[in-house]
């Protein structure tokens, strides 16, 4: 095979190229008809509150990849350098999505209280929202707001930035540095997304507490990660890309990730959950309540099916995640149950649900997407979609699951 041949091989499909433009426009218009149908059908802190909830869906994408870009090389691993730059890649589009919490920014900034009640004037809070005014306040929020990004950002472009550097010079102690510098920026990345969990999804109910979140959007965001992983995988093999650098067994060991966060995430949500109902706290359970009342309650249980008993019995099974339609299957599903989590977490806070609202919400939701994509694309183009000199490369490529 020449080298032309393996360089087109690697890269994003020439049709895809210049398809950025026109996702933003998509997503730009199904956002603005979004908000027009909130306003026509319940007002516009439902579209705030969908606005943010389809934000963190996208973000968790970037937060998913820059943990397994962390992980992977913390542990030395070897099966997973043919499949780490596309987590490198989706890992920078946190820059490009940075740009959309601006809006939420201005709002805060601007003495809105549609999103966050802790925005009201002092003196209008009460009970333990007006405790908390020294912390959650809009200059201290924005200005975590803004940390919580440089750190995210600066994680995501120096390992990617590296790992290309690599590409160019094939220079074994690059892998050496990022292997040093895994593990400190793993604990970085740790309270960064705690905190920012607590700041941006918790404080929506600043009455509400749980030391938890944190730890649940971790999960949820790593569930999203790797569905995403093998649905973009799968439909760049469908054109005739990376077929024999994305291997079956990849796909097999990125199942068994999507299966094991299937289980985490429900252990989350399912502790959470029981020790709020037998502790029995008004300030916990209320969060609850909201979800089960005012039309929310069939979003609520459903998540028991859609994220957790239908996937586990899906992904069990070792002849599923080796099978490319059956594991595209679960994959798509999962980006589905994962978006329905997000919306339960946080705009249930908004108000009833109905029609019109959730309406406006999907088509939110594929703006949103769209333009996440759009980034992706742009940062792809031109880009190889695996790390061609990386030297752990040999180990992905030879690598097979052992049959027990």
């Amino acid at each position: 095979m020449n080298q032309t041949k393996v360089a087109d091989n690697l890269t994003l499909p020439a049709a895809w190229r210049n398809k950025a433009p026109l996702l933003v426009g998509v997503g730009a218009v199904m956002l603005l008809a979004s908000l027009m149908l909130c306003m026509a059908g319940g007002g516009i802190r439902y579209f705030f509150h969908s606005y943010l909830t389809n934000f963190i869906y996208v973000l968790t994408f970037g937060i998913g990849a820059t943990f397994f870009v962390l992980i992977q090389h913390l542990c030395r691993a070897g099966w997973s350098a043919s499949i780490r730059r596309m987590a490198e890649l989706i890992s920078t589009t946190i820059p490009f999505l940075s740009v959309l919490f601006i809006p939420i920014l201005v709002l805060v900034m601007a003495g809105s209280y549609d999103l966050y009640e802790w925005n009201r004037p002092k003196e209008a809070l009460t009970g333990l929202t007006a405790e908390k005014t020294e912390f959650l306040n809009y200059w201290f929020f924005s200005l975590r707001s803004v940390v919580y990004f440089l750190v995210l950002i600066g994680m995501a472009m120096w390992f990617y930035r590296t790992s290309r550097r690599q590409d160019e010079t094939g220079d074994i102690q690059l892998t050496l540095m990022l292997q040093k510098w895994a593990g400190p920026m793993i604990m970085a990345f740790a309270l960064t997304v705690s905190f920012a969990t607590f700041d941006w999804v918790m404080s929506i109910d600043s009455d509400w507490y749980s030391t938890i979140l944190g730890v649940y959007l971790f999960a949820a965001s790593m569930f999203g990660f790797f569905a995403l992983m093998i649905t973009l995988f799968m439909v760049l093999q469908s054109q005739g890309k990376l077929r024999e650098n994305v291997t079956v067994e990849h796909f097999h060991d990125m199942g068994k990730f999507q299966f094991g966060f299937t289980m985490f995430w429900s252990y989350i949500a399912f502790s959470q959950m029981m020790l709020y109902w037998y502790a029995n706290i008004p300030e916990e359970t209320i969060w609850y309540r909201e979800r089960l009342a005012n039309g929310w309650a069939p979003l609520s249980y459903s998540l028991i099916l859609t994220h957790f008993a239908l996937p586990w019995l899906g992904l069990v099974s070792r002849h599923v995640r080796r099978h490319r339609s059956g594991l595209f299957f679960w994959a798509i599903w999962a980006l589905v149950a994962h978006w329905l989590d997000m919306t339960f977490l946080m705009l249930p806070n908004a108000g009833p649900a109905n029609f019109v609202v959730m309406l406006a919400h999907l088509m939110a939701g594929i703006g949103m997407v769209s333009i996440f994509l759009a980034f992706l694309l742009i940062r792809a183009t031109d880009v190889p979609l695996i790390a061609i000199r990386d030297p752990r490369l040999h180990e992905a490529m030879s690598y097979t699951n052992p049959i027990l």
